[in-house]
């Protein structure tokens, strides 16, 4: 499995684990950090083979208290899953007591008519990111882009080079503005995302900053790199973990006043 770590960037193979210590490898080097160093498992499809029980021997062997935080959440949706179908089981038990109108909807009727439209919206949206890949994966000109009020990006890796990094963003808004979602139109390649943050663009200066909530804090050197790659010509600024303040307002935005 593939985890993230407090004290370093990036994400790393986990070869072996104990109650005081966590075995991790790259490419090209092995180590040892305490377990308490554990941030989070990698995103994406980074751990789609590995299984949950794997996961959670995982958790409960490093980290006993958070595994019980998790298994207790666990419960509790469980048992409000079991209220809700109990409640529902009791709302069709009243309903066939009931004279219901011979022309009126019923309860299935509109269960039936939602989950027809909502079908329809993920079929919708699936061929909404289907179209986004294919649009961004030709050589698009960004040179006029400009983009004031900021937007997420991510950074991905290559699966089967440590070394290969790429910058992916979603300026045309095929999807929500969401770290997660602008994933989504990219994971038919062989990369994973790894990170993420915000991006502005003022003229000829394209400003890095902030963070991914599902993916962590990009990495400066990287994020610069690949964004070069993107915008040739521009001036590439990288402020991560940065939250969007006046000072960089006062730097890049100059006001008309």
């Amino acid at each position: 499995m593939k985890i993230h770590l407090n004290s370093r960037q990036g994400l790393y193979q986990v070869e072996t684990y104990g109650r005081e210590s966590i075995t991790c490898s790259t490419k090209h080097s092995i180590f040892q950090v305490p377990t308490d160093d554990f941030k989070s498992f990698a995103g994406g499809d980074w751990n789609t083979h590995v299984s949950k029980d794997d996961m959670d021997l995982f958790l409960s062997v490093i980290n006993p208290e958070k595994y019980k935080l998790q298994v207790q959440q666990e419960n509790e949706i469980i048992t409000l899953a079991a209220r809700m179908n109990m409640i529902t089981e009791t709302v069709k038990a009243s309903s066939t007591q009931s004279v219901v109108e011979e022309d009126g909807p019923t309860k299935e009727d509109y269960e039936k008519w939602y989950n027809e439209k909502n079908d329809e919206l993920n079929k919708l949206r699936n061929h909404m990111r289907k179209i986004a890949h294919e649009v961004y994966s030709q050589k698009i000109d960004f040179s006029f882009v400009q983009v004031t009020k900021g937007i997420k990006f991510i950074i991905q890796q290559n699966h089967y080079d440590d070394n290969s990094y790429r910058f992916c963003w979603d300026p045309y808004g095929f999807v929500s503005n969401s770290h997660s979602d602008i994933s989504s139109i990219f994971y038919f390649d062989d990369y994973g995302t790894v990170s993420g943050g915000w991006i502005k663009i003022f003229e000829d200066n394209v400003i890095l900053y902030y963070k991914s909530g599902d993916y962590g804090v990009y990495d400066d050197a990287i994020a610069i790199k690949c964004a070069k790659k993107l915008f040739p010509g521009k001036n590439i600024h990288s402020y991560a973990g940065r939250a969007w303040d006046e000072e960089l307002d006062k730097m890049f935005f100059e006001l008309p006043f």
